[in-house]
C-alpha cells in the first residue's frame, strides 16, 4: 500500500492519545434526534432502517447489495461511479445517474440543486445506519416522488470509550481498500475521524478506479440543553468509464469497452467537499429545535469521446426543524415543522476532444464548444403531525410546499445566439394523510394517501437550442398504500407487507438528439402497483448456534397508462428499466460467538429496456457468501478476519441498463452494463479500545 496510508494511521493513534489524556468534567449529553418519537406501528410512512450489521454483510465496498435487499429499492451499477437508484420505479428512466430521490448524510443534503444525487463515494466503513423512506411519504423532506435515503455516520462510543480501527481489504480485479478510523472522546467533545483509499483495476477495459477520502465529525455539548455538531468530508476521485455495450457484446465479450471510449480513455475525476454544522437546543422536555447550515463544492472533469465536460458546483443552504409535543383533548399530539432551502451556483463548459488527432494519448482538449452558468434555488416548508385519536387509532397528517427556480446565463454566444433565461416551476402543495390501527401489541394496520412531485433535471429541461423548455411540467403522483406490521412468536419473527398504487402524470421521457445530449418531454402517465414483503427472524438453535434468516420480496406491476411518444402508443406496456420481481433470501449465523456466516441469494426478474418492450435484460440470480472470525488478541485489542465470494455461480448478468438507447451511424444500440463475474475478497481489521 502507499506510504501515505501508514502515515495517516500513525496520525490517528497520535490524535487519539493526545485527546485521551485530558480529564474534564462531562456534561450530560444531549441526544440529537430530529425524528418524531412515534412507535413504527403508530406511523404510516413506509420507512426501512438498515443497521450497521446489515451493512456489514458484504465487503463494505459497494452499497448496491445492501440496498437491493430492501423491498421496493433497486440500485443498478454500471461501474463504481455510474449508479442509479430507483424506489418503486421512480427514476428508472434516468440516463446515467440517480434523480427524483433526496439523499442526506446526517441531515446534510448530498442531492444537488438539479435533483441529481452522488453518494457512492461515501465510504461504507463510516456508516452506522441507513434510513429509507419510500415514495412521496417524506413530507419533512419535500415529498419527492422517489422518497429519501439518509446515511448516518458512526457515533463515538460513549464516555471514556475511545477506539481506533484499521481495515485492509484485497480482492479480485485488483481491489485494494484501506480505511483507518478513530472514535475519540475528550470531556464534552466527541470526535470521529477517518481516512480511506480504494483502488480497483476492474474486470472491463478502461474501468480502473481510485478514490481517496477524509471524514471528520465532531460533537460538542456546550450546556445540558445545547449541542453542536460539525461534519466535513473531502473526496478525490478518478474513475475511468467503460460505458455500456451492445447485447451482442454482452453475450460474447462483456469485458470490452466501446472503441471510442477506449481510445479516448474516457474518465470522470473530481474533488468534492461536504461541510455542515448543526445546533440542537432543547427548550423544554417537549420542545426542541435542530438547525443545520451546510455547503457543498464539487469540481469535476470528464473527458468523453464526443467532448470534454467540465463542471463546478457550489451550494449552500439551511435546514431547521422544530419538534413539539403537547396534549389536545387529553390526547398526545406530536408535531414537527420547519423549512429547508438551497442556493446553488453551477458552471459547465464543453470542449472539443481531439483524441483522434493524437493517437495513444487519450483525450486532448480542443476549442470551447459551450459555456454556461446556472443558478438554482429551492425552498421547502413542511409540517407533519401524529395524533392519538384513541388508544388504538393514530392519525398522521402533513403537507409540504415547494418552490424551485433556475437561472441560465450563456457565456459563449454560439452563432450569436444568447440562450440565457430564467424559469420557475411555481409553488407545489403536497398533502399527506394516514391512519394507523393497533390490533394489539404485536399487530397493526396502516393506510395512507400522499402526493409527491419531482422537477426535471436541468439537462431534461433544456431544448435542443439550450433554452429552458417553459412547457415542460414536473412529474406528479398520488400514492395510495396499505401496510400490515406484525411480531410473532414472542418477537422471534417480524413481518411487514405493503401494498401500494402510485399514479404518476406528466411522465418525462428523454429523447436522445446526439450521443451525449437528450431533451425531456412530457409524454403520458404511468401506474405503479406493487407488493413488498419483508420477514426477519431471530432463533437460538443451541447455546453455540444463533441464526437470523430473512426474506424480502418486491413484486412490481408497473405499466404505462396513457403513453404516446412521437406518435407511437406504448399504453399498457411494462415500465422501462425496472424488473418485475426482486427476491432476497438469506441466513446470518453466529457460531461459537467468534464465527459469523453471511449468505444471500438474490433473484432479479427480466427488465424491459425500451418502451416498446421488444428487448429485455434477462433475469439473473446471485449468491454471495461471507465468513468472519473475531479473535481477542488482548483485552483491548481485537482482530477480525473476513473472507467472501460474490456471484458464486459466475453468472453473466446485466447490472444496469441504459433505457431506450439509440445507435448512431447504423451502430447497434448499447443498452447493457455487465456485472462483475465471480470475485473473491479477504480483509483484516484491527480494533484497539482505549
Amino acid at each position: 500500500m502507499k506510504i501515505r496510508f501508514f502515515k495517516f494511521t500513525l496520525f490517528l493513534f497520535c490524535f487519539q492519545s493526545v485527546f485521551s489524556q485530558n480529564d474534564t468534567t462531562s456534561l450530560k449529553p444531549v441526544k440529537v434526534n430530529t425524528k418524531l418519537k412515534v412507535d413504527a406501528k403508530k406511523h404510516t410512512s413506509p420507512v426501512i432502517f438498515v443497521s450497521e450489521k446489515e451493512i456489514n454483510r458484504d465487503n463494505n465496498v459497494l452499497l448496491t447489495p445492501v440496498l437491493n435487499r430492501v423491498p421496493g429499492v433497486y440500485m443498478q451499477q454500471g461501474n463504481f461511479n455510474t449508479n442509479r437508484i430507483t424506489i418503486r420505479g421512480i427514476g428508472a428512466r434516468s440516463q446515467f445517474s440517480t434523480n427524483r430521490l433526496k439523499v442526506y448524510i446526517d441531515d446534510i443534503p448530498l442531492t444537488f440543486g438539479n435533483g441529481e444525487s452522488i453518494f457512492e463515494d461515501i465510504d461504507l466503513e463510516n456508516l452506522a445506519e441507513l434510513k429509507i423512506i419510500k415514495g412521496p411519504n417524506s413530507t419533512i423532506y419535500g415529498s419527492g416522488l422517489g422518497g429519501v435515503l439518509q446515511l448516518k455516520h458512526k457515533q463515538t462510543l460513549g464516555k471514556n470509550d475511545n477506539q481506533t480501527k484499521i481495515n485492509y481489504t484485497q480482492g479480485s480485479f485488483g481491489l485494494q481498500r484501506f480505511n483507518a478510523l478513530a472514535n475519540i472522546e475528550d470531556g464534552n467533545a466527541n470526535y470521529l475521524v477517518s481516512y480511506s483509499n480504494m483502488q480497483l483495476d476492474g474486470f472491463r477495459q478502461n474501468s480502473a478506479y481510485d478514490r481517496e477520502s477524509i471524514n471528520f465529525k465532531a460533537s460538542v455539548v456546550s450546556t445540558e440543553k445545547t449541542s453542536f455538531n460539525f461534519l466535513g468530508i473531502y473526496t478525490r476521485l478518478k474513475a475511468f468509464i467503460p460505458s455500456s455495450i451492445t447485447p451482442t457484446d454482452f453475450q460474447n465479450s462483456p469485458e470490452i469497452a466501446p472503441t471510442n471510449w477506449l481510445e479516448a480513455q474516457g474518465f470522470e475525476a473530481y474533488d468534492r467537499f461536504v461541510l455542515g454544522t448543526n445546533l440542537t437546543h432543547q427548550f423544554s422536555e417537549s420542545f426542541k429545535n435542530s438547525t443545520s447550515v451546510f455547503a457543498n463544492f464539487r469540481d469535476s472533469n470528464e473527458p468523453r469521446p464526443f467532448d470534454i465536460l467540465t463542471e463546478a458546483n457550489f451550494s449552500f443552504g439551511m435546514r431547521s426543524v422544530f419538534d413539539v409535543e403537547f396534549k389536545v383533548l387529553d390526547k398526545d399530539l406530536k408535531l414537527q415543522f420547519g423549512t429547508e432551502f438551497m442556493k446553488e451556483f453551477y458552471s459547465t463548459a464543453t470542449f472539443e476532444n481531439l483524441y483522434q488527432d493524437f493517437e495513444g494519448l487519450g483525450s486532448v482538449r480542443g476549442d470551447l464548444l459551450t459555456n454556461f452558468d446556472q443558478e438554482r434555488f429551492y425552498i421547502d416548508y413542511f409540517v407533519e403531525a401524529n395524533y392519538e385519536l384513541h388508544p388504538k387509532w393514530y392519525l398522521d397528517v402533513g403537507f409540504a410546499v415547494n418552490t424551485t427556480q433556475y437561472q441560465l446565463t450563456d457565456l459563449f454566444l454560439n452563432d450569436g445566439i444568447d440562450t440565457s433565461g430564467s424559469f420557475s416551476y411555481g409553488t407545489q402543495f403536497l398533502p399527506k394523510t394516514g391512519l394507523s390501527y393497533l390490533l394489539n401489541s404485536n399487530h397493526s394496520l396502516q393506510a395512507s394517501i400522499s402526493k409527491g412531485f419531482s422537477v426535471p433535471t436541468v439537462a431534461e429541461s433544456l431544448t435542443e437550442d439550450g433554452l429552458f423548455n417553459t412547457e415542460l411540467r414536473p412529474e406528479k403522483g398520488w400514492n395510495y398504500e396499505l401496510a400490515w406490521k406484525s411480531n410473532w412468536f414472542n418477537n422471534q419473527l417480524t413481518s411487514e407487507i405493503n401494498v401500494y398504487r402510485m399514479d404518476v402524470s406528466n411522465l418525462i421521457v428523454a429523447e436522445r438528439v446526439e450521443e451525449d445530449r437528450f431533451v425531456g418531454r412530457n409524454a403520458g402517465q404511468t401506474r405503479h402497483d406493487g407488493i413488498e414483503v419483508m420477514l426477519k427472524s431471530y432463533l437460538a438453535i443451541t447455546q453455540n448456534l444463533y441464526i437470523e434468516p430473512y426474506f424480502s420480496g418486491s413484486f412490481n406491476f408497473f405499466k404505462f397508462r396513457d403513453f404516446v411518444d412521437q406518435e407511437e402508443d406504448f399504453s399498457g406496456n411494462e415500465l422501462t428499466g425496472i424488473p418485475g420481481q426482486q427476491v432476497n433470501l438469506g441466513v446470518d449465523a453466529v457460531i461459537f460467538q467468534n464465527w459469523r456466516f453471511f449468505s444471500n441469494w438474490n433473484y432479479v426478474g427480466s427488465t424491459p429496456v425500451n418502451d416498446a418492450n421488444t428487448l429485455y435484460a434477462p433475469s439473473y440470480q446471485l449468491i454471495n457468501l461471507k465468513l468472519d472470525y473475531q479473535w481477542a488478541i488482548h483485552a483491548q485489542l481485537k482482530a477480525l478476519f473476513s473472507f467472501g465470494v460474490n456471484n458464486l455461480l459466475d453468472e453473466n448478468y446485466v447490472a444496469s441498463v441504459l433505457p431506450n438507447a439509440v445507435g448512431f451511424g447504423g451502430a447497434e444500440p448499447r443498452f447493457f452494463y455487465p456485472g462483475l463475474p465471480r470475485n473473491y475478497f479477504g480483509s483484516v481489521s484491527l480494533v484497539y479500545d482505549f
